[in-house]
């Protein structure tokens, strides 16, 4: 069955900092087309309504030991052209086992496997945001898939539904889900090795965790304002001993940019490539000069891995 369209919203991203481990966002980000003037007002975040993340393990599932030997080698094997990917437009919903349905980018017209993106977004967002966000930074070549997680009671209404993550282990689940059914959905053009990890504020925090312990899948990461804490000397040694390569942090706050510097070190100590880039202060957000300085490192997390300068 051919996923639906999924309808893209326009507000603008200006997200407040909850005080405790869990990041929140009280407002939304933006979707294609130019981006609209900031509102007057919105409404704020409850302070410590998101979970904070947590280090729950789980079992490595199978599928990454063919990541693992993929990150090692920067390609997966050559594969024989297939027919184009069709699909009704470059944003579909995914029916997700056990979870809610996911946003997918989708690299219509590709005739080989294409690696994945997952974009995980923050507390009181919307995978949508994320997901167009992420195809304006990275193109239209690569699979995006975006976590939904689960509705806030809090929304601002019914037609405007909120969601966070209830852990890392719960979200690292749902992203297995997530990829097993991409690839069910699109079994000649999904790539099977390792996945870029994206992650803003809550699902920066979340992803640290999840890539300390599954290295394998993914080696790299780009982290927007957040999961700089997480990066303890032996978070940062698990993720090096595990395939880890390369963290670019991304800041658009000093406080951000000062923690990210301290992660990096870790990282650095451990042997993992790490780069810090700063945006124009521009508030806690992922859109805007964040996503331009973000589009203009990314070459630099990507150096090295074949599938995402493949035409």
């Amino acid at each position: 069955m051919t996923p639906a369209a999924v309808s893209l919203s326009r507000p603008f991203i200006c997200c407040a900092l909850l005080a405790a481990a869990a990041l929140g966002c009280d407002r939304a980000g933006r979707a294609a087309g130019p981006a609209p003037a900031p509102p007057s007002a919105a409404p704020a975040s409850p302070e410590g309504a998101a979970p904070a993340a947590d280090g729950g393990a789980t079992l490595a599932p199978a599928g990454d030991a063919v990541a693992r030997a993929s990150a090692a080698e920067g390609a997966a094997p050559a594969a024989a052209p297939v027919a184009p990917l069709r699909a009704d437009a470059p944003f579909v919903e995914l029916p997700v086992d056990g979870f809610a349905s996911a946003v997918v980018s989708v690299p219509i017209g590709a005739t080989a496997r294409r690696p994945v993106l997952i974009a995980s977004h923050g507390n009181y967002d919307r995978p949508e945001w994320q997901c167009q966000v992420w195809r304006d930074i990275a193109g239209a070549d690569a699979f995006i898939l975006c976590p939904r997680g689960v509705a806030r009671s809090d929304s601002p209404s019914a037609s405007d539904v909120r969601f966070t993550y209830e852990s890392n282990a719960r979200l690292e689940q749902e992203i297995d889900a997530g990829l097993a059914a991409l690839r069910a959905r699109f079994p000649e053009h999904v790539d099977p090795g390792a996945v870029l990890y994206t992650g803003f504020s809550l699902g920066a925090i979340m992803g640290s965790a999840i890539a300390a312990r599954r290295a394998a899948l993914f080696p790299r990461l780009v982290l927007v304002e957040g999961g700089h804490d997480k990066w303890t000397p032996k978070a940062a040694r698990a993720f090096a001993d595990g395939g880890g390569q390369r963290v670019l942090f991304v800041c658009a706050q000093a406080g951000c940019g000062a923690a990210a510097k301290a992660a990096a070190a870790r990282l650095e100590k451990a042997g993992v490539l790490t780069r810090v880039v700063r945006s124009e202060e521009a508030g806690h957000r992922y859109d805007g000069p964040v996503a331009e300085e973000t589009r203009r490192a990314l070459g630099w997390a990507l150096e090295g891995d074949a599938r995402w300068s493949a035409p």
